[in-house]
C-alpha cells in the first residue's frame, strides 16, 4: 500500500469504525489462553508462542485464528463488543513504554505495535516494514487508543 493510500485509509473512518469485531467470547478466550499457558511452546516472559511467534493474548482473542499446533481451532462464535477486550487494552498500555518517544525502542517493539494495530484495525501491514508512512499510521492509531484508555 502506498504511503498516500495508507494515510487516506486511516482518514476515511474513525478508529472505532475500524475496530475488529471478530473477538471470541470471554469463555473461549480463557480456554484458549489456558491451553497456551500450559504448552511447551509458550514463552511466559513475553507471552508469545515459540512456534508461531504471535502474542497469545491477542491471537487467542481472535475468532478466525487457530493454534499452529492444533491445540485449539478457529471458531465462528464471535461477539461484537462496544469496546476492545481488556487484554488488548492492557497490551496497548504496556507497549506504550517502548513507543512513547515517538519511535519504537527496538525491532521487537515495532513488530508488537504493527501486529497489535493489524489486529485491531483489520489491516495487513508487514511487521518488518520500514515504510515511514505505514509505521506512522500504526503509531498514530496506537497512540490514539493509548490516550483513550490511559485514564
Amino acid at each position: 500500500m502506498t504511503a498516500f493510500l495508507c494515510s487516506l485509509a486511516l482518514g476515511i473512518q474513525t478508529i472505532e469504525e475500524h475496530m475488529n469485531k471478530f473477538f471470541v467470547p470471554d469463555e473461549i478466550y480463557e480456554d484458549r489462553i489456558a491451553i497456551c499457558k500450559s504448552c511447551v511452546y509458550y514463552f511466559k516472559p513475553t507471552g508469545t508462542c515459540k512456534d508461531c511467534g504471535c502474542f497469545m493474548k491477542i491471537k487467542a482473542r481472535l475468532a478466525p485464528m487457530e493454534c499452529g499446533q492444533k491445540k485449539w481451532q478457529k471458531t465462528t462464535k464471535i461477539e461484537a463488543p462496544d469496546d476492545l477486550p481488556q487484554e488488548i487494552i492492557d497490551e496497548i498500555l504496556d507497549m506504550w513504554k517502548d513507543l512513547k518517544t515517538g519511535r519504537a525502542k527496538d525491532v521487537k517493539a515495532k513488530k508488537r505495535m504493527i501486529e497489535t494495530y493489524n489486529t485491531i484495525f483489520m489491516t495487513n501491514y508487514s511487521p518488518g516494514t520500514n515504510c515511514g508512512s505505514c509505521i506512522s499510521t500504526c503509531f498514530d492509531g496506537i497512540k490514539k487508543l493509548y490516550n483513550k484508555y490511559n485514564g
